[in-house]
């Protein structure tokens, strides 16, 4: 029967950097095929950080790892092949000084030509010197770049790959915990490429190469030098998965650590305005707490395997120095020979000690990718499927038939958020939802944009399935003003420009900005519209914050708009003025109003008023008063706190013109 002949290393090396496909879906977030199996992950207190943890074999996961250097493996393989021959030219300097060594014990060199002799060997030595040099440079800079172009991509479809995840995850994910595999963990992963393979493919050679010229030299000694090796190979596997589940534990807890960082520094002001500031220092002691454990168990195996392979190698080198030493005194091997022998020997000793060291920073790239694979293995939202939609085609004729909502969780349902809605509304209506909090009003309009999708009943937007079109263009054509507006931190004027991606006119910039009554806010600003807004805004009023973003919706000239509770967080005054603005720019748009004052409510067509996610009363402002009902309940309210504050504003006028 044929035999198939084994491939040499190099060949091998080539097919699995140079050939293999593994990796080449990773950057478009796509999991391999066969995907392995994935098990549930409950996370530790503090949340839930990820929905699943990727149970990936060791194996695949190398190979996968090696398959992320697509685009740049031919440049790897010479920089690993650099590498190799810069070991090559050591080993040939060592044979070169037992040349040297025992040439000048040789009584026919130590004549005339012994000059001679030194000055040839001594440039040959320096050749070697200068070789070793300009392939060493090969090799640093090579894996620099290398390492340096996969972490890009990396970074470049991690980034791209949550942009695209669905609401359901963020909602279910720590932003700390997200921030901590988008950078600690993409960096080790960096190492792996930088510092772990070449160091790894420095001990094969280192033990290769040497051991090939030892077994040339003298291959009983060579075989007794080498004992160890099988006892360090061996308590290395060990500690590399005691090592992979010690810095598992670790960075999980590092992510909690991240994320409550992230949260204190953002809510600084919550917390200082509660003053409590010491309940939040005794939380973080408590997770640093936690770190620090999982820190001292992570460095405890880190340390223990130092001792063992100090031992080992010490008493392998030791014993190997003195055999050697009594082999040359009694002439089996020249005295050049034994110091080259000594040489490699500790050059082929002592490396395998740092494969231990080697082996567990691998664990911890390994971790790191898993963790980052579980990222991209989750589903992205689907974008483009479906029906796109032109600029004129959208209408906003909606009708919502029997329609309900309810969230999931690790696939399981959960309850219902929102139950049998039914209503309809035509083209330039405007619908306006009341109701206490929970009871469905923001889940409802989210379900528009197709943020989540119903799971119940149908919505039909100018009488096609809502969910028949595409997200991506139902997107464009649908503007957003949040309860809570976010900014970013850059220019006013880039923040007002930031939903459309096209290049903006000043003119039109400025159109918006009035019809939202901001513009004479920025001017007043020491730089206008090129003011930097500081982080989420906060160097704005809650009222500045909330008319940039309503500019910014305005710029979009959407077909549909959702304000939610959009006017909350103005005074009187410019409500009124943000009203008179909007009569006119809402006109032949389909509008959805989120708000909780009647002086707004009035002027939409239809009002909805929900409870515990159903539609407890409809109709307008004039019917609904007169109906017993949650709405006319907070119409005599807020009508009587009016009354009151009216009382109260001409009973100080008169005690003051009094």
């Amino acid at each position: 029967m044929h035999r198939r002949r084994p491939i040499g290393f190099l060949r091998f090396f080539y097919a699995l950097i140079v050939r293999l496909p593994i990796g080449d879906k990773l950057f478009r977030g796509i999991p391999p095929q066969n995907h392995p199996e994935n098990i549930k992950y409950t996370a530790p207190e503090g949340g839930q950080i990820m929905k699943q943890k990727t149970k990936e074999s060791g194996f695949r996961g190398f190979l996968t790892l090696f398959a992320l250097l697509k685009g740049n493996r031919r440049l790897y393989t010479l920089t690993i092949l650099a590498l190799g021959l810069t070991i090559a030219a050591e080993v040939t300097g060592f044979m070169v000084i037992r040349h040297v060594v025992d040439g000048l014990l040789d009584s026919e060199v130590r004549g005339a030509g012994i000059i001679h002799f030194l000055l040839v060997w001594t440039l040959v030595f320096l050749a070697l010197a200068l070789f070793k040099g300009a392939l060493s440079y090969l090799h640093g800079w090579g894996k620099a770049h290398c390492s340096e172009q996969v972490i890009r991509r990396m970074r470049n479809s991690l980034y791209d790959h949550m942009q695209r995840l669905s609401f359901s995850f963020h909602d279910s994910s720590q932003t700390g915990e997200l921030v901590q595999r988008s950078t600690s963990d993409v960096d080790t992963v960096r190492k792996f490429y930088a510092n772990q393979i070449p160091e790894i493919f420095q001990v094969f050679f280192q033990f290769s190469i040497n051991l090939g010229i030892l077994l040339v030299l003298e291959w009983k000694l060579a075989l007794f030098s080498v004992i160890v090796v099988p006892v360090v190979g061996a308590v290395s596997t060990v500690f590399f998965f005691k090592i992979f589940d010690a810095y598992d534990d670790y960075q999980d807890v590092e992510g909690r650590m991240s994320n409550r960082i992230q949260e204190n520094l953002s809510g600084i002001r919550v917390v200082r305005a509660f003053a409590r500031q010491e309940w939040e220092k005794d939380q973080f002691r408590k997770i640093n707490a936690l770190q620090r454990a999982k820190g001292m168990r992570l460095a405890w195996w880190n340390s223990l395997y130092w001792p063992f392979g100090h031992i080992l190698c010490g008493l392998q080198f030791s014993a190997t120095l003195l055999l050697g030493g009594f082999m040359a005194l009694n002439g089996t091997i020249s005295p050049g020979t034994f110091i080259a022998f000594s040489s490699m020997v500790n050059a082929l000793i002592w490396p395998m000690q740092e494969l231990g060291r080697t082996i567990s920073e691998i664990s911890k790239s390994h971790v790191s990718y898993r963790r980052i694979r579980e990222i991209l293995d989750e589903e992205q939202e689907d974008l483009k499927s479906g029906t796109a939609l032109d600029a004129h085609e959208l209408k906003g004729n909606l009708e919502f038939i029997n329609a309900g909502f309810r969230y999931s969780l690790e696939g399981k349902a959960g309850d219902k958020v929102l139950e049998d809605i039914s209503f309809s509304c035509r083209e330039g209506e405007k619908i306006a939802l009341l109701g206490a909090t929970g009871s469905g009003k923001t889940t409802l309009v989210n379900l528009l944009p197709r943020f989540y999708d119903y799971t119940e009943g149908k919505i039909l937007l100018d009488g096609e399935d809502l969910h028949s079109y595409n997200r991506h263009s139902l997107r464009r054509h649908i503007g957003i003003v949040q309860q809570e507006p976010f900014l970013f931190s850059m220019t006013v004027a880039e923040n007002i420009c930031y939903s459309l991606d096209r290049d903006v006119s000043r003119e039109e910039m400025i159109r918006a900005a009035k019809a939202a009554m901001v513009h004479e806010s920025i001017m007043s600003f020491p730089e206008g519209y090129d003011t930097m807004v500081g982080e989420k805004g906060v160097s704005l009023s809650g009222g500045q914050k909330q008319r940039i973003a309503i500019a910014r919706t305005l710029l979009k000239d959407p077909r549909l708009l959702i304000l939610d509770d959009s006017t909350s967080a103005v005074d009187a005054d410019t409500e009124e003025k943000i009203k008179k603005a909007l009569k006119e720019l809402v006109s032949g748009r389909t509008t959805f109003i989120i708000a909780h004052r009647i002086q707004t409510l009035r002027q939409a067509d239809r009002i909805l008023v929900l409870e515990k996610g159903r539609i407890v009363q409809q109709g307008r402002h004039e019917e609904l008063i007169q109906e017993d009902g949650f709405y006319r309940d907070v119409f005599r309210l807020q009508t009587q706190m009016e009354k009151e504050l009216r009382r109260e504003l001409e009973s100080a006028s008169q005690q003051k013109g009094a």
